[in-house]
């Protein structure tokens, strides 16, 4: 990921939780909420991947979907500006590549994305990464705006997207690019289709999804097979 991505989300950092409510009404409390009741059983050990402020990993371990999570950034402000959320709880933090994650194979029973997979430099191989810190059956749990493709969610992105989301950067956070960058990165990311061809590339099965908002933002949640090879098959 480019240094200027890094810089633009550290420079909202702080306001970062306060956008999202905002921007999303906040619907972005009840998305994490819907998509962890996907993941089946009680993982103990979590991976949480682009963990931000540590929304998503709250929430699963108040769900029960996780008992300690792992929590990894590229953008260091961001673990900083929540790092009063980990308080109390078995959340840890490091500043990590999601192309060269800092953990062992096979290290967990869930991993978590939320929001951060359509900037990561090479979805495919962060996949591969995820595929191979995951647990022979253990769980990836994946929250993201897709390009869209049915008429609702390309006019709120082409409408709203475009025009409020800079506007509430600017005027909450001070920096309406990010919030250019956020509307761009979803036009140029993959379809909800293209996702699902390449989890099953990746070697991932098992695939459900859930929608939001007629289309707006997705979870979608597969898993490593049990018998599975150890590396992900690389993508054709």
């Amino acid at each position: 990921m480019s240094e200027a991505v890094k810089e633009l989300f550290a420079h909202i950092a702080p306001r970062y939780d306060l956008l999202n409510r905002v921007l999303s009404a906040r619907h972005d409390v009840r998305w994490r909420r819907h998509a962890l009741e996907l993941v089946q059983g009680s993982p103990h050990t979590v991976l949480d991947l682009a963990c931000g402020t540590f929304d998503l990993a709250v929430s699963a371990l108040a769900l029960g979907k996780a008992q300690v999570v792992h929590g990894s950034d590229f953008c260091q402000p961001m673990l900083i500006a929540g790092s009063g959320k980990r308080a109390g709880r078995p959340i840890s933090a490091c500043v990590g590549d999601a192309l060269h994650l800092p953990y062992a194979d096979g290290a967990f029973d869930l991993a978590m994305v939320a929001y951060g997979w359509r900037n990561f430099g090479d979805p495919a191989a962060a996949l591969r990464e995820l595929y191979r810190v995951l647990k022979p059956g253990g769980q990836l749990l994946i929250l993201e705006f897709f390009r869209p493709v049915r008429l609702w969610p390309r006019f709120f992105y082409a409408t709203f997207g475009r025009i409020v989301f800079p506007l509430a950067g600017g005027a909450l956070a001070g920096n309406a690019d990010a919030y250019r960058y956020l509307n761009a990165s979803i036009s140029s990311f993959l379809t909800r289709a293209d996702a699902d061809r390449l989890l099953l590339a990746n070697g991932l099965i098992g695939v459900r999804w859930l929608s939001f908002c007629g289309g707006i933002s997705h979870a979608v949640i597969a898993h490593r097979p049990a018998d599975g090879p150890h590396q992900a098959p690389a993508a054709s």
